[in-house]
C-alpha cells in the first residue's frame, strides 16, 4: 500500500526547510518500488550523541505514525506505524529521524534492515516512533514483512531473522523483534 504525504507536510517538505539534516533536503520519500540512491552508498558514520531531527510532527505524519490509534495515536509516548518502505527508511535515515545504529532489543540495526529492505522491494519493515516529550525520543524498527514469499526472500530471510522473536514463512514473510 503507497502511503501519500499529507498536504501539509508536503508543503513543509518542499518549502526550504535547511538541508542541514540530510542529503536529501528534506526531499518526500520516493515512490514504493523505487529504490533509493542510499542503498548504493556506505553506513553512515556513528554519531553519538546521535543529533535527532525533532520535527516529531513531519516525522509522524510522513510515515504515517499513529494511524488507527487516536488521535494523536499515541499511548504513553509511543505510536507505532508499519509498511515502511526502503524509500521512506532512506529518507529517515536522511533527515535524522532514525539512528541507522540504532537497535530495538534483538533486531538488526535499522540500517541492516534498510539494507535488506533496499534488497528486497516487496518486503517493508515497521516499528513504533516515541515522542518528542520523552527523553528517549527516537524512531525504533521491530518487524519486516512481505505479503507473499519466494524461495529467493526465504533463503535471505531466514539467517537474516534467525534472532527474530516470531518468525512466519509460510506463504508470507514476518520476522519480529521484541
Amino acid at each position: 500500500m503507497l502511503r501519500m504525504i499529507n498536504v501539509a507536510a508536503a508543503a513543509v517538505l518542499l518549502a526550504g526547510c535547511a538541508a542541514q539534516p540530510g542529503d536529501a533536503a528534506n526531499a518526500a520519500p520516493t515512490a514504493a518500488g523505487t529504490r533509493p540512491a542510499l542503498c548504493d552508498t556506505a553506513q553512515p558514520a556513528r554519531l553519538q550523541p546521535f543529533p535527532f531531527n525533532k520535527d516529531a510532527k513531519l516525522r509522524d505524519q510522513t510515515i504515517g505514525a499513529g494511524r488507527g490509534g487516536g488521535i494523536p495515536g499515541y499511548t504513553g509516548g509511543i505510536a507505532t506505524f508499519e509498511d515502511l518502505s526502503a524509500a521512506e527508511l532512506a529518507w529517515l535515515i536522511d533527515e535524522r529521524f532514525i539512528d541507522p545504529y540504532e537497535t530495538q532489543n534483538a533486531a538488526p540495526s535499522a540500517w541492516e534492515i534498510f539494507q535488506f529492505l533496499c534488497g528486497h522491494t516487496g518486503v517493508r519493515a515497521a516499528g513504533y516512533v516515541v515522542s518528542i516529550d520523552r527523553p528517549d525520543y527516537r524512531t525504533s524498527l521491530e518487524d519486516i514483512s512481505s505479503p507473499s514469499i519466494d524461495v529467493a526472500l526465504r533463503k535471505d530471510a531466514e539467517p537474516f531473522c534467525a534472532d527474530a522473536d516470531e518468525t512466519t514463512f509460510d506463504g508470507r514473510l514476518e520476522c519480529f523483534w521484541d
